[in-house]
């Protein structure tokens, strides 16, 4: 093979250690083909007919041929049907009239294979072959099959003797062209160009661009019947020598490249990738045996890039009406109807939904007396929609080797059909379900990612459409139980006096979760407006977090500014505690909310059930414990002194709740009940004494 063949179509080969991957999921199947061989090359497949078409320096014994310094012929096109699921064994060559005493291939085809456009030398007249002349460049050329004949070769009209013009593909509808080319103007080394077909005439060449191309050399581009693009490259990061990566455009942009997982890439060269429209199958080269040789693959778990984040849906809100008619608060109160069973007393009500659907809200005006509707102030509809997403749950924290459960379950695509769910843990293990169970080995933040596929459509096309959620894994759920409680203890503030390292890292910077606001234009006079869960985490708290953290080194001195490690550990920890606390807030004051809301009888609790009303509370109650698998409840009644009669009823209320929680999955430990007295300083007669609260334990 000629000096700059060589170049050209194998680049330069790297010989490292062999990759492996100790207890992770493999993403492909990967087999060799049956008809390679250790002592030939045989790469760059094309599918044609039922089978492909690749190159490959073994000896014909039909002409003699030129032969490289290495005394290997130079390359020919054979063709190798598919014979079951494999390719068949014996490759003949694909036209002698292709055939030149030069290299000839690769080569791509179309119009339903009786057109093909191949690589090969741009003279091939000579008698005589210098096999150290890089002069003779590589162009495209186009034939057409006449029956069983392809006519005469047709040069491409942009090949040229300064520069190479190689490796086409040619996109399913025959309107583009790609192909690798060293012309200037490039980003260095090979890049990958494209022409588009215009009254039946290939444009002016295109780069593809940074997205694509690099510094490096990008080859043996293949365009799949989806319009996904893959290359492979040595100038974008990878394992090693020659890559495979894809990238598809979208709104005219090359979109970030995909480098494809093992063991389709190796620390060796790997490259010319072809694959069916949905890349579930198909066929590679690589050198990772000594020689280049062709693998075929099918894919058993697919890759997922660029995924969302996941944006939570908003079931909590505060509800209040702007044109409200004063009333006599003597003779008369307000009531919020939410829609779902739930009545709250006020001119203002927060209200946490279950999940999705329309809710039917009435705000009355209710005579005391009667306990009648005196007046309707507002009625509405509302429909409370789910974003639409793939939606992963799954706890945000968990304990090494405990087993986590993860639901695709609330998925919201009502558009697509969707078919499978694919899991990628973040710790190199993959599965497959709707409904899986993974434990960790090790601590560490972790991002898991949900893939789902839907169904074929006409065209026989898969969406594909991903999300990712972070995950903590810790050994210790003490450390994690501090971590994500509030430090409201009493300590010195004067403590922590060296605020330069505060200052500098900007620590002042809140965490906040901001509200949504929704205006409801079904009725004109009222206003629904989101839940605020906002939480603003003071400096003097962030201060009482880390004079903890120097109580806890033994009273080290710490000199913040000439310690960056300490430094950038304590700026982690500070940023983690904002976070916990954040959510942690967001969770008490729905805990408050939800003990409002709840409506109990001690009749009905006498009779072991509650009423329609308080299954609601019951269950978002449940979700929230479900989700914090770490957080401890205290169920808490205080009763009033003057009805002590009501301490037992009291009692069974509390431990009423835990059962219910208990029977549906909340560990027994975790639950703690009391029942407390109080005295009813204000004496209104009116006023229930007995309140019930949800609150959690900071111990």
């Amino acid at each position: 093979m000629n000096r700059i063949f060589t170049i050209i179509l194998l680049i330069l080969s790297i010989l490292v250690f062999p990759f492996f991957a100790n207890g992770q999921t493999v993403n492909y199947e990967v087999n060799p083909a049956s008809f390679c061989s250790a002592q030939d090359d045989e790469y760059s497949s094309a599918y044609h007919k039922d089978g492909i078409v690749f190159c490959s320096n073994r000896r014909t014994d039909l002409f003699v041929t030129f032969s490289t310094p290495e005394d290997k012929e130079l390359f020919n096109m054979f063709y190798v049907p598919v014979q079951g699921d494999s390719l068949g064994k014996s490759p003949t060559i694909l036209a002698t009239e292709l055939m030149t005493n030069f290299n000839d291939g690769p080569a791509c085809f179309g119009a339903n294979d009786s057109i093909i456009i191949f690589s090969r030398n741009n003279e091939v007249t000579s008698k005589k072959k210098d096999t150290k002349d890089d002069k003779n460049t590589l162009g495209l050329f186009t034939s057409y099959l006449n029956g069983i004949i392809w006519s005469d070769p047709e040069p491409f009209e942009y090949n040229s003797l300064n520069h190479h013009i190689t490796m086409p593909s040619l996109s399913k509808d025959g309107s583009q062209l790609f192909f690798v080319s060293d012309m200037s103007g490039g980003f260095g080394g090979l890049d990958i160009y494209v022409c588009k077909k215009v009254n039946n005439a290939w444009g002016t060449p295109k780069n593809l661009g940074a997205k694509i191309n690099t510094k490096g050399n990008e080859s043996f581009p293949f365009i799949s019947d989806s319009g996904e693009l893959f290359f492979a490259s040595d100038g974008h990061n990878g394992l090693g020598g020659l890559d495979i990566f894809s990238s598809k455009m979208i709104d005219g942009e090359w979109q970030e490249v995909l480098h494809i997982n093992t063991p389709i890439n190796s620390e060796f060269d790997d490259f010319g990738l072809i694959t069916d429209r949905n890349f579930e199958k198909g066929y590679f080269s690589s050198n990772r045996n000594g020689s280049d040789d062709i693998f075929d693959f099918k894919t058993m778990f697919p890759q997922f890039t660029n995924c969302d984040t996941i944006k939570e849906n908003q079931y909590c809100f505060l509800f209040y009406d702007e044109y409200y008619t004063p009333v006599d608060t003597a003779m008369t109160y307000y009531e919020w109807i939410l829609g779902d069973g739930v009545k709250v007393k006020g001119k203002e009500a927060e209200h946490c939904y279950d999940g999705p659907g329309k809710y039917a809200v009435e705000l009355n005006i209710i005579d005391k007396r009667t306990g009648e509707v005196f007046m309707r102030q507002t009625n509405y509809e509302f429909e409370l929609l789910d974003f639409e997403q793939a939606y992963i749950s799954c706890v945000d924290e968990a304990l090494t080797k405990n087993q986590i459960n993860f639901e695709a379950s609330k998925t919201n695509l009502p558009s697509i059909n969707l078919e499978k769910y694919f899991w990628d843990f973040g710790d190199g293990i993959l599965d497959e379900g709707i409904s899986v169970n993974h434990s960790y080995s090790d601590a560490g933040a972790y991002k898991v990612v949900l893939g789902v596929l839907s169904e074929k459509d006409s065209l026989g096309d898969r969406k594909k459409i991903c999300v990712e959620k972070n995950l903590t894994v810790v050994k210790n759920p003490t450390a994690l139980m501090q971590m994500k409680s509030e430090n409201e203890s009493g300590r010195d503030e004067n403590a922590f006096t060296n605020l330069n390292f505060v200052e500098k890292q900007q620590l002042y910077d809140s965490f906040i979760l901001k509200p949504k606001l929704i205006q409801i234009t079904t009725d004109a006079r009222s206003i629904m407006k989101a839940f605020d869960l906002a939480f603003f985490e003071s400096f003097e708290k962030e201060k009482h977090f880390i004079n903890s953290y120097k109580e806890e080194s033994e009273s080290e001195e710490i000199d913040l500014n000439s310690n960056p490690a300490k430094a950038l550990a304590l700026e982690s920890l500070l940023n983690s505690s904002r976070k916990s606390n954040a959510k942690i807030h967001s969770i008490e004051k729905e805990l408050q909310v939800l003990s409002t809301q709840f409506q109990y009888s001690f009749i009905e609790v006498e009779k072991q059930s509650f009423s329609d009303s308080a299954v609601p509370i019951l269950n978002r109650l449940l979700k929230i414990l479900l989700s914090n698998p770490l957080l401890e409840l205290k169920i808490g009644f205080h009763v009033n002194t003057k009805s002590n009669h009501f301490f037992d009823s009291a009692g069974k209320v509390t431990q009423g709740i835990a059962d219910y929680l208990i029977e549906r999955g909340v560990e027994k430990f975790r639950l703690r009940t009391a029942v407390y007295e109080i005295t009813n300083e204000l004496g209104e007669e009116n006023k229930n004494p007995n309140s019930l609260e949800f609150k959690l334990i900071k111990e």
